[in-house]
C-alpha cells in the first residue's frame, strides 16, 4: 500500500478511505465489522463516518470494530447535521459542536478524533466562532486535524483567511462529491486545494452505484439498489439518463483492461494527483473486494482522453459548462 500525505499535514493515509454510511443501516453490524477488518487487513488505515449516519449507529459500529486496532487508524467523523429537533441540536455553533464531539467520542469509544469535518456550511454561525471552537478541541487533544465537506470554494477561502488572521487551526483537507459523471469540482474546488495545499477526499466516487454499470437507460432500477430504495440524495444528484448512458459507454474501456467499471472509475480518481483518497462506501464484502481491485494500476493517456471526450473536464452529464466566467477562467482540467 502506497500511503499519501493528507494535504500538507504530516499524517499519511491509504489511497482508499473506507466510508461507513451503510453500516448500521443497509449493512448489519456483523457484516459491517467484517468489512472494516478486511479493509484494515488490506492496508486501509483511513476510515470516514459521521455522527448523523444511521442515527449514530455507524459511529458505534466503527468504535466496536476498532477495539484493539484504534492506534493504526486515521479516524474521521463529522459534525453539523441536526441530531434532534431542538433549536441548538444542529449547526456549527460552539454550543452544538462541543456537545456533539463528546457524543461522537462516546459512540466511537475513543479519546480523540483524528480528522473532524464540518459536514456542510452553516450560514447562521460566524465562521470565526466555528473555527475557534475547533481550535479549542485541537488544543485539548480531542481532535487532531480539521476539514470541511460540501463547502464552496469561496467559503473555503473565507475560512482559511479567518484561520490565518486569527491564528486558528486551519482546514487540512476538503471533502466533496467527485466522479467521472460529475466533474464540477475541477472548476474551483480542486484549484483551491492546489493553491492552498489542501488534501482532497472525494465522496460518491461511483456516483452512488451509477458507475458500476447496473443502471441502464430506460430500464427499471435493480432490486436492492439505492435507487430502488428511494435514496433521497441519489434522486437529487445522480439519477440522470445521461449518466446511465455514460456508464454503458465506459464499460468496454474497463473490459479491455480486464477490470470492472467501478475499478476503472476509482482508478481514474486515483490518477489525479490532487486527490488524496476516494471514499469507498461498500454495502457488502463483495463490493469491498471489487473496490480494492482499483489499486496498483492506472489509466493510460488514451483512456484518460476517452473519458474526457465522454464527460469533459469541469462538466457533468446532462449539462454543459455555462459559467459566465468561462472565458476568463480558462478550461478546467485535471492536474497532472
Amino acid at each position: 500500500m502506497e500511503y499519501r500525505r493528507l494535504g500538507q499535514a504530516g499524517v499519511k493515509v491509504s489511497p482508499l478511505c473506507l466510508g461507513t454510511m451503510m453500516f448500521g443501516g443497509p449493512t448489519e453490524e456483523g457484516e459491517s465489522v467484517r468489512i472494516i477488518h478486511r479493509a484494515l487487513d488490506a492496508g486501509i488505515n483511513f476510515i470516514d463516518t459521521a455522527n448523523v449516519y444511521n442515527g449514530g449507529e455507524s459511529e458505534r459500529i466503527v468504535g466496536r470494530a476498532l477495539k484493539g486496532r484504534r492506534d493504526g487508524v486515521v479516524l474521521a467523523t463529522k459534525v453539523r447535521s441536526a441530531m434532534g429537533d431542538g433549536p441548538n441540536e444542529g449547526g456549527s455553533s460552539r454550543f452544538h459542536i462541543v456537545s456533539e464531539v463528546e457524543a461522537s467520542l462516546r459512540r466511537l469509544d475513543t479519546d480523540r478524533i483524528d480528522l473532524y469535518f464540518l459536514h456542510r456550511p452553516d450560514d447562521e454561525t460566524p465562521i470565526e466562532e466555528t473555527l475557534r471552537t475547533l481550535d479549542d478541541l485541537v488544543r485539548q487533544g480531542k481532535v487532531r486535524y480539521i476539514g470541511a465537506s460540501n463547502f464552496y470554494a469561496w467559503q473555503v477561502m473565507a475560512a482559511l483567511w479567518t484561520s490565518d488572521r486569527r491564528n486558528l487551526e486551519r482546514f487540512v483537507c476538503l471533502q466533496s462529491l467527485y466522479n467521472i459523471v460529475n466533474r464540477d469540482v475541477e472548476v474551483e474546488i480542486l484549484p483551491a486545494c492546489a493553491a492552498c495545499g489542501l488534501g482532497f477526499v472525494p465522496y460518491s466516487p461511483l456516483a452512488r452505484g451509477v458507475l458500476t454499470g447496473k443502471y441502464r437507460p430506460g430500464a427499471p432500477y435493480p432490486a436492492g439498489s439505492r435507487a430502488a430504495r428511494g435514496d433521497r440524495r441519489m434522486q437529487q444528484t445522480e439519477l440522470r439518463e445521461e449518466s446511465y448512458q455514460a456508464a454503458q459507454e465506459l464499460m468496454p474501456l474497463a473490459e479491455a483492461r480486464g477490470k470492472t467499471l467501478s475499478q476503472l472509475a476509482l482508478a481514474w480518481l486515483l490518477g489525479n494527483p490532487l486527490v488524496t483518497s476516494p471514499i469507498i462506501g461498500p454495502r457488502t464484502m463483495e463490493q469491498l473486494e471489487d473496490n480494492l481491485g482499483a489499486l496498483g494500476w492506472s489509466l493510460t493517456p488514451e483512456e484518460e482522453a476517452a473519458v474526457d471526450r465522454l464527460v469533459p473536464p469541469g462538466e457533468h452529464t446532462g449539462y454543459g459548462f455555462n459559467d459566465p466566467l468561462y472565458p476568463v477562467m480558462g478550461r478546467p482540467a485535471r492536474a497532472r
